[in-house]
């Protein structure tokens, strides 16, 4: 697999769902799913950078746990401190919760089918 794919998949996928569900949450103008692509921009290829580097250095279960209860909860915390500077009237916290739980369920599927 080329090195490129390994960020482009997972980023691809996650702004597409996030994209959807944070449009069926009211995230509908153009700027706002921008936003939402951007700030994956910024946090996705890092988390999955440092993933992969911790299932290599610590094993794959270790680095899966890592991921799981360290770096996704900062992803959401980046994220909801991108939406919180840029967004009015939302819970920016409960949206970057949602959309980055919605992420993770469709990487899990994304695995498991393919």
């Amino acid at each position: 697999m080329n090195d490129i794919t390994i960020f482009i998949k997972p980023l691809l996928l996650t702004i597409i769902l996030e994209g959807i569900v944070s449009y069926i949450m009211g995230l509908r103008s153009l700027k706002e799913q921008i936003l939402v692509a951007l700030a994956n921009i910024i946090t996705n290829p890092l988390l999955v950078y440092v993933s992969l580097f911790l299932m290599y250095h610590k094993g794959i279960q270790t680095g899966t746990v890592l991921t799981y209860l360290v770096l996704e909860p900062l992803v959401i915390l980046v994220e909801c401190l991108i939406y919180r500077s840029c967004l009015k009237n939302r819970n920016c916290f409960t949206l970057s919760l949602t959309l980055n739980f919605i992420s993770i369920i469709g990487g899990l599927l994304w695995q498991m089918l393919f």
